[in-house]
Order: structure tokens, then C-alpha cells, then sequence
């Protein structure tokens, strides 16, 4: 485990944080458009779906809300922006 998934599931795993992860990635995928489709492993979701998931904080849920913190750290770390 490499020092960003242990940051990763430092946050996952404390209540406080989570919650406010869970908020950003609800709010982030509600302005998505309804025409949202996304794929987690063999599975295709819908932006409902993706939103009930996180709600109920399953696995797919959790997926999400860590897919969300490791694109929010590449944007803070300008890797998103490193091929422009």
C-alpha cells in the first residue's frame, strides 16, 4: 500500500471525514448531466444509482467516493493538467 491509499483510507475510514467526502461527491454528481453513465468494474450506472450508492455508502458507494479523492488530489497536484 502505497502512502496515497493509506491517506485514502485514513479518510475513508474516519466518520467526519467521510461525511463531508460523501456531501462533495453527492453535490459534484448532482450538477452532472441526467444523461450520466458510468462504469465501476463489469457494472454500468446511471447518475440515480450512482447517487443511492453513495447515500447508502456501499461498496460501490465507497469506489465512488474514493474514485472522487484520487481525481481531486491529481487536480491538486496538477497531474490532471500535466499533458496540456
Amino acid at each position: 500500500m502505497n502512502d496515497e491509499d493509506k491517506i485514502i483510507d485514513q479518510i475513508i475510514s474516519d466518520p467526519a471525514l467521510k461525511e463531508q467526502l460523501k456531501k462533495l461527491v453527492i453535490e459534484r454528481v448532482n450538477v452532472m448531466p441526467d444523461t450520466l453513465r458510468i462504469s465501476v468494474g463489469s457494472d454500468d450506472f446511471d447518475k440515480e444509482s450512482l447517487l443511492n450508492h453513495v447515500r447508502e455508502e456501499d461498496e460501490v458507494g465507497t469506489q465512488i467516493m474514493e474514485m472522487e479523492l484520487d481525481f481531486l488530489r491529481g487536480l491538486a497536484s496538477g497531474a490532471v493538467y500535466a499533458n496540456e
